[in-house]
């Protein structure tokens, strides 16, 4: 689906986190610029620091810092 310049695409979020152990893929989605959505590193660019995204098995936060984040999470582009 296409908005006025940006495309709406399937994104799946796969979090190990550390804490428990648990493997979880999470699907949501998102609107990306044409030159974004094909690019799964750009899904992981801007990761908010100061609200916290937490595992959904035990919640621990996983965005303590964007290290953090990364080395838990990661993101698909699903067509």
């Amino acid at each position: 689906m296409k908005t006025a310049s940006n495309t709406i695409v399937n994104i799946s979020y796969i979090i190990d986190c550390r804490h428990c152990g648990r493997h979880t893929e999470y699907a949501t989605y998102a609107a990306l610029s044409a030159n974004d959505a094909n690019d799964s590193e750009a899904l992981m660019q801007r990761v908010d620091t100061e609200c916290a995204i937490r595992c959904p098995a035990c919640r621990s936060r996983l965005n303590i810092t964007e290290r953090d984040f990364r080395e838990q999470v990661r993101a698909v582009r699903r067509v």
